[in-house]
């Protein structure tokens, strides 16, 4: 009888161990409300769905948090933008399925450069300097724009702590720092076509315009899937924001992609079906949210 009861409880122990959900899935998105976040709950909980887990959606700063919470093994999947995925540390030989495109904006006050590309000359980067939000995404694009062209590297960037002050800076032309007058070119912005922040339109709607990229120098970069970095795309009436633009035309600028970046230990701890499920839980849950940006 002993030995009975003894195999039984070993049986349900097994049992319950295989029953058990998984551990919660930590996906690291971006702010409360934005699309990084609704993406992430969507991809969440189709993959929660699928295992019997629970998804739990970690708000961040975007692309860069991300970026160091997955190296630092603080979330299981996150959304980040593709050249960050590509420029900061990060675990080798990551899986990355690509999202949505995302629209890289020149924007510009009235005393400010229309041309992101005029910088590459000395008198103009002599006189005028990027402005960028510290810990952003379009930080990264543009420090990643001046290493890959050697005709940036006398370009000065003036780093603020959020997107209002940025702005600013850009609509009235200049900023001072430790007494010294700085002229502001112009900074980047980088989101979904139509979707500037108000932080940059609502104040600043009549003093900063959407100008170009003119600059072929991006065209060849390739992302982790050895696929193009940045393609060239334009900025058409819906996704001005309201702002004016200084062109004619529409402005010619890049376009890149948001990416899902898996944590290596988070697929490594499954079994070969399993990772495969997860890969297409995420592609299903993609398509949920973004099948008009795509």
């Amino acid at each position: 009888m002993k030995s009975k009861a003894l195999l039984l409880a070993v049986l349900l122990s097994v049992s319950a161990i295989a029953s058990a959900a998984p551990p919660p899935l930590r996906f690291c998105s971006g702010g409360e409300g934005g699309f990084y976040e609704s993406l992430a709950t969507s991809i969440g909980n189709t993959i929660a769905k699928q295992d019997g887990g629970e998804a739990k959606v970690i708000n961040t700063g975007g692309s860069v948090e991300n970026a160091e919470k997955l190296k630092d093994g603080a979330c299981d999947i996150a959304v980040i933008q593709n050249d960050a995925v590509i420029s900061l540390p990060m675990p080798a030989d990551l899986k990355v399925s690509d999202a949505h495109q995302e629209v890289i904006y020149w924007l510009h006050g009235k005393a400010g450069v229309d041309d992101f590309g005029k910088m590459e000359k000395d008198s103009v980067a002599a006189k005028y300097a990027f402005a960028a939000v510290s810990g952003s995404g379009a930080l990264v694009t543009v420090r990643n724009w001046i290493k890959t062209d050697k005709d940036y590297e006398g370009a000065r960037i003036v780093e603020f702590d959020d997107w209002y002050s940025a702005a600013e800076a850009v609509a009235q032309g200049y900023v001072t720092k430790a007494g010294v007058r700085i002229e502001i070119a112009g900074m980047l912005y980088i989101g979904r076509a139509g979707k500037i922040p108000n932080d940059i339109t609502a104040d600043f709607s009549k003093q900063i315009l959407i100008g170009e990229v003119n600059d072929s120098s991006f065209e060849d970069a390739k992302d982790a899937n050895n696929n193009p970095l940045y393609t060239h795309c334009v900025v058409d009436k819906e996704g001005q924001s309201g702002l004016d633009t200084s062109t004619m035309g529409k402005p010619d600028t890049y376009c890149l992609r948001a990416q899902i970046v898996f944590n290596n230990d988070y697929l490594k701890s499954m079994q070969p079906d399993e990772a495969k499920k997860v890969r297409r839980a995420v592609d299903k849950g993609i398509n949920s949210v973004v099948k008009v940006v795509r």
